[in-house]
């Protein structure tokens, strides 16, 4: 059975992607439960017996993902057996049990495949603290970079829902941002982000069924000048707006991928026209590019 989504089957790249979520979230997981047992015990060497892993096979099983996140077809018990230098029975004891966890599952062909159970453990990971401890130093940095302010949301079903806010610490005034605050589908910027992230019939039938709003003089209210505007995006990374969504302040965002190349949150930087003008949200882009990218490739994303 294939892992599919929205954007269809995840290939060889995802895959490895996802494997490498399992390994830091397992590893995130047991270095905690290991802080919080040492913490109960005083006895140092009961504790260091009670807290011993099975390295080995804890090891084997990563190596077996490795296997299957480059096998595009999966594999057979025997491959695996010969690939890991284990016997078939202790392989198959090994399947069998991370089969039952979901994290592989085998095919009608008797093809051992990466399991659903892993690929909605890496969402997990992307949506939850895995990014924001990605982010958060990526925000800094591109703060102080551009002397501006940087802000994470997510996509939501009402809009685009603001998580973090990370303002630059000069004297210059800024934008503030308040998490928890909704920010418009088509506010702008972050408007192309979400829409270049749908399927070309999602994003023409939702900018035809209603009526464009106008925030600004600048707002574009054209649902044809809207696709186009999509598509640019799609095509270059990023979508930048002009005093489109507020009047006095441009904008630039980009999406953050996940497996399977989902749109898992957005980051962008907004500043006052006056500073943040059209040669400086050019360059805001191109560091801002970077930043996602690599944001999104730790993810398993693009």
């Amino acid at each position: 059975m294939d892992i599919v989504n929205d954007t269809g089957k995840i290939g060889k790249q995802d895959k490895i992607g996802l494997t490498r979520f399992l390994q830091e979230y397992i590893l995130v997981h047991m270095s905690k439960r290991f802080v919080r047992q040492s913490e109960q015990r005083r006895d140092e060497d009961a504790h260091m017996s009670r807290l011993r892993l099975p390295a080995p096979m804890v090891e084997r099983a990563f190596r077996l993902l490795d296997l299957l996140s480059l096998a595009e077809e999966g594999m057979t018990l025997s491959e695996l057996s010969r690939q890991l230098s284990m016997s078939k029975g202790s392989m198959h004891g090994l399947l069998k049990t991370l089969e039952a966890c979901g994290i592989v599952e085998q095919t009608d062909e008797k093809l051992y495949v990466a399991g659903p159970y892993l690929f909605d453990l890496a969402q997990r990971f992307a949506r939850g603290p895995g990014l924001r401890r990605l982010v958060l130093p990526a925000m800094q940095r591109l703060a102080e970079a551009t002397g501006e302010t940087v802000i994470l949301g997510r996509e939501e079903t009402i809009g685009v829902r603001i998580n973090e806010c990370v303002r630059a610490e000069n004297e210059h005034l800024h934008i503030s941002a308040r998490p928890g605050t909704i920010v418009h589908f088509l506010a702008g910027a972050t408007g192309r982000v979400v829409l270049a992230s749908w399927s070309p019939e999602r994003r023409e039938s939702f900018l035809r069924s209603q009526p464009l709003p106008t925030f600004t003089r600048r707002s574009i209210s054209d649902p044809e000048r809207w696709l186009r505007e999509v598509a640019e995006t799609e095509r270059t990374g990023v979508g930048i707006d002009y005093e489109e969504y507020l009047t006095g302040v441009n904008a630039v965002a980009a999406p953050i991928t996940g497996p399977g190349r989902n749109l898992v949150a957005l980051l962008w930087i907004v500043g006052f026209a006056s500073r943040f003008d059209r040669v400086r949200v050019i360059e805001a882009s191109r560091l801002l590019s970077a930043e996602v990218q690599a944001i999104s490739r730790a993810l398993g994303g693009a």
